[in-house]
């Protein structure tokens, strides 16, 4: 399965401080960081661009990509310099659709992902309005 997921994807760097992408942009790649940290940023009122948590290397975010209407939900924004593996959306639906193995571990892994982010960005958000 990864030499599949791999040989779809683009490299990508980013230094320090760089915006990978805005929320509100189209989505069209599903990002593994290889390298370096992203910090996930949501606008949130009256504190403004936040921190709502940081994704390390091995770790993917950006599942918009695969799931309609693929529009990023926030933004993405380089830590320090980072490198990124990007497997764009259409191509990998395709792959899943194709390879129906690839296409169950791959949405199976990313469930997880999603319900253990979805747990983390609640907390946090909690926290953030506790102290607005």
């Amino acid at each position: 399965m990864r030499t599949k997921l791999v040989g779809l994807g683009e490299r990508f760097r980013f230094p320090a401080g760089q915006t990978i992408f805005r929320e509100g942009d189209p989505s069209r790649y599903l990002y593994i960081v290889w390298s370096g940290r992203v910090s996930i940023d949501l606008h949130v009122p009256s504190k403004g661009r936040t921190s709502i948590m940081t994704v390390e290397a091995g770790e993917v975010f950006s599942w918009s990509a695969l799931a309609e209407p693929g529009v990023e939900t926030a933004a993405a924004r380089a830590v320090e310099d980072t490198e990124l593996l990007g497997l764009p959306g259409e191509p990998l639906k395709a792959l899943c659709q194709e390879d129906t193995r690839v296409g169950f571990e791959l949405y199976r892994s990313l469930t997880t992902v999603i319900a253990t982010r979805l747990l983390a960005t609640r907390l946090q958000m909690l926290d953030i309005f506790e102290t607005a």
